[in-house]
């Protein structure tokens, strides 16, 4: 994936210091002239606009920090500093025209024309990106800081003219410049091997390039460039101590085994190896689960010094336990010594010895994220409804050793596990419907569209009925994406391309403006079902995209969904149950 430099000067305020001084109130105000646009989102937060476009953000800072604004499709980024108000005005929606005033007003006239290099610079990276890394690394490290020193030069001239130089911008704006490019290199090795298939490590004389600029700085730990950087260049080390490592086991196991020794090669500083320790046991816990985790619990407890982390992962994994103390958990698979659990909610009145209709449930997260806890809630609303319901664990895509055909598989071998232990677990094995959002919607089509049969029985992998929120209908995309590097085929795994009769009733929960799965080919998968005599519902919401996300918020951040519409869309799922005599057994 082309990468966008301007991406790498928008920031998140968010800060893993331990020890900080005390926060000062600090302010950005200023209008936004000709918009129709309601908010400004700065960081993470969306700041009302008024009538005439004006708007004031209020936030305590313990450092400064420099930010992403976002207006409709204009981006840029602000610098800010604790106790400082940063005033700015633009005319006509064009970044072009933005003015500073009041404090650190020359600081962020600097940082606007570093942003006036982005458009050349990412004209010029999509232009050449696949004859760029067809050269050798020598090369390509020389045409990556060629353009990195355009970007230095604007900071040089920015210390040499500005009468107000302020040291912590310099400092900020050179990681983000240093850490933004040499994130490129890092990943140098393993955008060519997608390109042409070659296997390569970064040379010595690469490393050293890296190693010029130090990351054992606890002062950075809030950029995110930085945080970007470190991320990837503790994933390139460990996937060279893996590499030599028994391979017989799931890869995001072997890479938590040597966790701590890549660690401790990559970072003096403990406060930054327990920080990261801290950051990728959290994602492996969440993503994983408690039972794929508590191992690696127990060596960071002995070996962390900081009892910040401590305490905040312990809290995290015995959460994670309480979360599963109101269900019954059962392993159903276990692949490459990673278990996959069905977390099973039984209706308050199910009587042992009773078969009643289930619904399995999966999450979505765009195949690299998410875990079964994400579906808990649902699952608690239809066993009230008096459905046995599963929250289902699958593996997620690593690129590696795992892609969304061993996702596919773990939902097949669930669905037919399910149906084999239907007397145990008390379920009627020609009522199980599969619900899901985004892919985990895909994953119930492709379930559908594509079942697996046991030899010599009639025990099988299809659901009887399909709710399919926001669903991902074909393999075109990040799907293919995923499976860059495999020999798979992923027009072969498309629901939307496969469509026969004969398939469970569906109904699916679509967002008109969702750009995620665009209306059109959701659209066309319902028109196709129709087509072959299957029977298909579809109710689209206006005004909303992603899983029912406000369309003024976007698709690009973490789905929000309008309680109203989301309401609306539970109700019709509930109606399509009853429908086809799921409900009131």
């Amino acid at each position: 994936m082309k990468p966008t430099l301007l991406n790498f000067l928008l920031i998140v305020a968010a800060s893993h210091a331990t020890c900080q001084p005390s926060p000062l109130d600090s302010e950005i105000a200023g209008r936004i002239a000709g918009t129709s646009a309601k908010v400004i989102r700065i960081g993470e937060i969306d700041v009302p606009l008024s009538a005439d476009g004006g708007f004031r953000f209020k936030t305590e800072l313990e450092s400064p920090r420099i930010l992403s604004a976002k207006v409709g499709t204009m981006t840029w980024s602000i610098f800010l500093a604790p106790g400082k108000l940063v005033e700015l005005e633009v005319e006509g929606i064009d970044v072009s025209t933005l003015k500073y005033t009041g404090d650190l007003a020359s600081s962020n006239s600097c940082l606007k024309k570093l942003c006036t290099l982005d458009a050349g610079t990412d004209e010029f990276f999509n232009n050449n990106w696949t004859s760029l890394h067809a050269q050798d690394e020598s090369r390509f490290i020389a045409v990556i800081d060629s353009v990195k020193m355009q970007y230095l030069g604007y900071v040089i001239a920015y210390q040499t003219e500005a009468k107000d130089v302020v040291p912590d911008f310099v400092k900020l704006i050179r990681a983000e410049i240093n850490f933004g490019f040499n994130a490129l290199v890092i990943d140098y090795p393993e955008t060519r091997r997608r390109m042409t298939g070659e296997r390569l490590t970064l040379s010595p004389a690469g490393r050293n390039y890296l190693n010029a600029v130090s990351i054992d700085d606890t002062t950075l730990m809030h950029v995110e460039a930085f945080q970007k950087y470190c991320r990837k260049w503790i994933d390139y080390n460990a996937d060279l101590l893996v590499s030599m490592r028994d391979g017989r086991r799931h890869y995001n196991l072997r890479k938590m085994d040597v966790l701590p020794k890549v660690l401790s090669s990559v970072f003096s500083s403990s406060e930054l190896r327990d920080f990261w320790y801290s950051e990728y046991l959290r994602e492996h816990i969440e993503n994983a689960g408690p039972a794929n985790s508590g191992e690696y619990v127990e060596v960071f407890d002995r070996i962390c010094a900081n009892g910040v982390y401590r305490q905040k992962i312990d809290r995290l994994y015995a959460s994670a336990l309480d979360s599963e103390s109101d269900h019954v958990v059962k392993c159903f698979k276990t692949a490459y010594d990673f278990k996959l659990h069905a977390h099973i909610f039984y209706p308050e009145h199910f009587v042992h010895g009773d078969r009643i209709p289930a619904i399995v449930i999966f999450h979505g997260g765009g195949f690299v994220l998410g875990n079964p806890s994400w579906a808990f809630g649902k699952a608690r609303h239809y066993a009230h409804m008096g459905l046995i319901a599963i929250a289902a664990q699958y593996r997620l895509s690593n690129f590696r050793d795992v892609t969304p055909i061993e996702a596919i598989q773990d939902a097949k071998d669930l669905m037919i596990w399910l149906r084999q232990n239907k007397d145990t677990l008390g379920i009627c094995a020609d009522k199980i419907a599969t619900s899901g959002w985004s892919v985990g919607a895909q994953l119930c089509a492709t379930l559908a569209v594509f079942p697996d049969t046991l030899p010599h029985s009639n025990v099988h992998s299809s659901p009887n009925a399909l709710l399919l929120t926001s669903p991902g209908t074909g393999t075109r995309g990040w799907f293919a994406e995923l499976l860059r590097g495999t020999k798979v085929n992923p027009q072969d795994y498309s629901p939307i391309d496969h469509v026969r009769p004969g398939l469970p009733p569906t109904i699916i929960l679509q967002g008109r403006d969702d750009t995620v799965t665009p209306l059109e080919d959701v659209k066309l998968f319902h028109d196709r079902l129709t087509e072959n005599g299957d029977y298909c519902e579809m109710w689209t919401y206006d005004g909303v995209g992603h899983l029912f996300t406000p369309t003024y918020l976007g698709d690009s951040g973490w789905p929000q969904p309008d309680e109203k519409v989301q309401a609306e869309a539970d109700q019709r799922s509930d109606e399509f149950l009853a429908k086809f005599g799921f409900l009131g057994q």
